[in-house]
């Protein structure tokens, strides 16, 4: 069950489940929903990704309900991951703690292979501007003398995140949205990632007319050209050329393409991969025996307080993806970083995922922070901000105001705390302003009866009209940014 199913087979796969003629559903987060009246087992594969969070319509988690389902028909539910998120690992931890999962450690990797050893390069010791170090170049082209492949993980797509003119600081930036436009050299094109428009890249600078525009940062395509540029003159062990390709959301848009890509990179016709995280994690490479991480680092300073975790995760499922098969020899993960001491390069370095678990878990704790809190996000979208923030602002006071009023209610307001409304952290998609306003508890109870009583302030608020140019408000519970 997923949504590339056309209705019929949708429907065809839902009545087989309900009926009970299937007795396995296998699917995508939809999946959780399904109708199966003898249901006694959800196993959710991988289950730190964010990609089980519905972002649009409905927010919901499908991991959450897979718990929660299980409860209420009596079946086990099983979490499996190699770098579970933090609120699974933090649930999991002994009973006499707290904890209200069993955790099921699998200490050696299926197969008998050995995990990849880690090393750090310090680019502060590489001259600058440099993309790939020599160690990396030198490792990979051992690789293709042995026959053997190598994957490059940037987790950029696009040739440069922008373009910039250096006489009069223009960007490419977005009209529509508040992002760049990223500069993607095959069709010569700048694209917005976000609403899609889409133009030709400009023969000079649109301010000031100088034909010198030059792109800023770099992405897997520009990637791959340099791969391909620095290993030109390498042959395979056969005699023929190396082979670069490149996996992303850009390679992959054609039904299939992505299907027969990976076949190559399986049958041995690529001897470097480069990609974003599409690569990093659930497939089975039998003959990658080195994985690069090229730019990690601006995870490490990121504004969400997330990022961390997410960071690490990609890292560790990307070095899994490295010495699969135990008959190919000892294999490698070369990190290039700025900050090699970080203890997040010091966790990954020895696989170490509690190491790594735990400190990231005191760093919440201290700060009060999910999963030793609980956060809601309500946001509102409108066409111009301020009324955006009016709206929530708004729904807040009136809300604050009731419940202060009440007896029984105000001891809610010492619970929960709800901070004013502001921007967006990207402020504006595709012409919509948008605005947020977060609540956060120590108790989730209480979280909910004040969610409980805005939902009323918010719709009894909408129909107002100082209100008018409201396009829409949602609420996201257990938000997975901020």
């Amino acid at each position: 069950m997923h949504s590339g199913l056309t209705p019929a087979q949708r429907l065809k796969s839902w009545l087989a489940a309900h009926s009970g003629s299937a007795r396995i559903v296998l699917g995508t987060r939809m999946a959780v929903f399904a109708s199966m009246p003898q249901l006694q087992l959800i196993v959710v594969d991988e289950e730190h990704d964010a990609s089980y969070k519905q972002q649009e319509g409905a927010r919901y988690s499908a991991r959450d309900l897979a718990v929660y389902r299980a409860q209420q028909c009596g079946a086990q539910v099983l979490l499996g991951s190699a770098t579970p998120s933090l609120e699974s690992w933090h649930h999991s931890r002994p009973a006499e703690e707290g904890g209200r999962y069993l955790r099921l450690q699998m200490p050696e990797r299926i197969g008998a292979a050995a995990l990849p050893v880690v090393r750090r390069i310090d680019m502060n010791h590489q001259p600058r501007r440099t993309v790939l170090s020599a160690p990396l170049v030198q490792a990979i082209q051992a690789r293709v003398q042995r026959g053997e492949q190598s994957m490059l993980l940037l987790n950029r797509r696009g040739y440069a995140p922008v373009l910039h003119c250096a006489d009069c600081g223009w960007k490419s930036e977005c009209r529509h949205c508040s992002a760049f436009r990223v500069f993607h050299k095959i069709d010569r094109t700048l694209r917005c990632h976000h609403c899609g428009a889409s133009e030709r890249v400009p023969r000079a600078c649109p301010t000031c007319g100088n034909a010198d525009i030059a792109p800023l940062g770099r992405g897997t395509e520009q990637l791959e050209e340099q791969v391909s540029g620095l290993l030109a003159g390498l042959q395979r062990p056969d005699g023929q050329p190396v082979r670069v390709a490149r996996i992303d959301a850009d390679t992959t848009r054609l039904k299939g393409s992505l299907e027969s890509q990976l076949a190559q990179v399986h049958s041995g016709e690529v001897d470097v991969l480069v990609g974003t995280q599409m690569i990093a994690k659930g497939h089975d490479f039998r003959r990658i025996t080195l994985v690069a991480a090229i730019n990690p680092d601006s995870a490490l300073f990121s504004s969400d307080f997330r990022a961390p975790e997410r960071l690490f995760a990609l890292l560790m499922q990307a070095a899994g993806r490295a010495g699969r098969d135990a008959t190919q020899g000892p294999s490698e993960m070369l990190v290039q970083t700025s900050h090699p001491t970080h203890p997040l390069f010091e966790a990954l370095k020895r696989h170490d995922y509690p190491a790594f678990a735990a400190s990231e878990l005191a760093e919440r704790a201290s700060a009060g922070l999910p999963p030793c809190s609980h956060q809601a996000l309500l946001r509102a979208d409108a066409r111009e901000q301020k009324v955006a923030q009016d709206f929530l602002n708004a729904a807040r006071q009136a809300l604050e105001a009731e419940l202060g009023q009440a007896p029984d209610s105000a001891a809610l307001l010492e619970q929960v705390s709800l901070y004013p409304a502001v921007p967006m952290g990207l402020q504006k998609v595709a012409d919509v302003e948008r605005a947020q306003m977060l609540l956060e508890s120590p108790s989730r109870q209480a979280l909910h009866r004040v969610l409980g009583r805005l939902h009323e302030r918010l719709h009894a608020l909408r129909a107002e009209p100082a209100h008018k140019g409201l396009i829409r408000w949602l609420v996201d519970v257990d938000p997975q940014a901020i």
